[in-house]
């Protein structure tokens, strides 16, 4: 009886634990992703010109390898509409509402979509405003209670203004700044440096592709553009890149995107000088990839999906993590650590979310904490419980079929083959 239940039991912990992992995201470009709660978020996207309109997240509360990540799916059973080349931020109270925003061809009461993460429920965000024309390959910057985003269509007259959401009253507004700024349109970065300052980095206007020795500047307080010369190494213009700001370094880092040179270079946001960051080993995406995310999660930068070209055409799921966690001294690696952490700056120079977050005990924890104690014991017993029984349904299994459960899923890896050089 104790060699039956023990033989159960270790059989069905690796079928649970194999069988959760069996959940791989597609080869995908043009998602949308949000770092919430230790999950990044991603919905939709496009491949080889097919609309993708699944939701899953990354759970990166604990280490992993790259070449096995926590993925879950949580895609309703209902469905979801195809969503592409959208932006996504996060508001409310307890930053717990994930809102997408624009996208190919979504006009309309779909133009802005939300997702609450505590009771897991779609809804679509009701605004005085439905927009009539498409918005794509836009990035939102939050700053406040305000969420701005700006063109998505370099085609209409009105390209170069800004639109406004605010996040308190849902009421939409459309800002027209004055004369138009020298960056793109689509397929730009969008950084907030600070409560009142929005600094965009290339993308496109029309056929055209924007200059990085020239950076446009949207200032939010008196609703006008300016711009900034840069110097350094000024990188070849490009679009369709991934941006990341590493507030503790002043330091920005563009990531590939359309152009052949080099892939990672980085701004300071001090003296707004252009260097090519040291990266001390060979590895990362090969230099092209475009539309993909770019995401900060401790001292890492994760990269994912992406294509090397429109359309989604030649998209990938191969996963990449850039360790930053050294100014300028950077590494790619496979194993992401959890409990490395950048220490914190202040949050009025770094607001990624409409509202404050929730107040902070003198020991830097969550001043509900000991609210949540009394959950974590339950939870605790209630999964001691469901493995038990959990067990007791293995066991007659055993012993009535013979042999027990196997499993031959697919594996995680990585076919695309980095050439990018050592970057000295």
């Amino acid at each position: 009886m104790i060699k039956s239940f023990m033989l159960a039991t270790i059989y069905l912990y690796y079928f649970i634990i194999n069988g959760v992992n069996t959940f791989i995201p597609s080869p995908r470009a043009e998602q949308a992703a949000i770092l919430v709660d230790n999950k990044i978020y991603f919905y939709g996207g496009i491949s080889e010109r097919t609309k993708l309109s699944d939701f899953f997240y990354l759970d990166v509360s604990t280490s992993f390898n790259i070449t096995s990540m926590f993925w879950v799916n949580i895609t309703p059973i209902t469905g979801l509409p195809a969503r592409t080349a959208s932006t996504v931020c996060i508001y409310g109270k307890d930053k717990n509402k994930i809102i997408y925003i624009g996208g190919t061809n979504i006009v309309g009461v779909n133009f802005t979509t939300v997702f609450d993460t505590t009771t897991q429920q779609w809804s679509p965000l009701k605004t005085s405003t439905n927009f009539t024309r498409t918005r794509r390959l836009i990035q939102y910057v939050v700053s406040e209670n305000d969420v701005y985003v700006f063109g998505g269509d370099p085609a209409h007259p009105n390209k170069d203004h800004i639109i406004k959401l605010d996040a308190v009253t849902i009421a939409w507004a459309e800002l027209n700044p004055g004369p138009a700024p020298i960056g793109g349109v689509q397929s730009y970065s969008a950084i907030l440096l600070n409560n009142d300052t929005i600094l965009y980095i290339g993308g496109q206007r029309g056929s055209g592709v924007k200059t990085f020795s020239q950076l446009s500047v949207y200032n939010i307080n008196n609703n006008s553009w300016s711009q900034i010369t840069t110097s350094g190494d000024i990188p070849p213009s490009r679009y369709d890149h991934g941006a990341v700001f590493i507030h503790q370094f002043n330091q920005i880092l563009i990531l590939y995107g359309n152009s052949s040179n080099e892939p990672i270079m980085a701004l300071d946001t001090l003296t707004f000088e252009w260097s090519i960051p040291t990266i001390k080993n060979g590895g990362g995406p090969t230099i092209g990839l475009i539309r993909f995310t770019s995401i900060l999660i401790g001292t890492y930068i994760f990269i994912a999906f992406g294509s090397f070209n429109g359309s989604g055409i030649n998209s990938t799921n191969n996963f990449f993590l850039l360790d930053v966690s050294q100014k300028n001294n950077y590494e790619w690696v496979n194993s992401y650590d959890s409990t490395k952490q950048f220490q914190s700056v202040p949050t009025a120079t770094t607001t990624q979310s409409a509202t404050p977050s929730t107040s902070l005990d003198n020991n830097g924890a969550p001043s509900n904490i000991y609210d949540s104690i009394g959950a974590i014991i339950g939870i605790a017993f209630g999964a001691i419980a469901g493995i038990i029984i959990l067990s007791a349904a293995a066991i007659l299994i055993v012993r009535r079929y013979g042999h027990p459960f196997y499993y031959y899923g697919p594996q995680v890896g990585s076919s695309d083959k980095p050439d990018n050089e050592v970057l000295n």
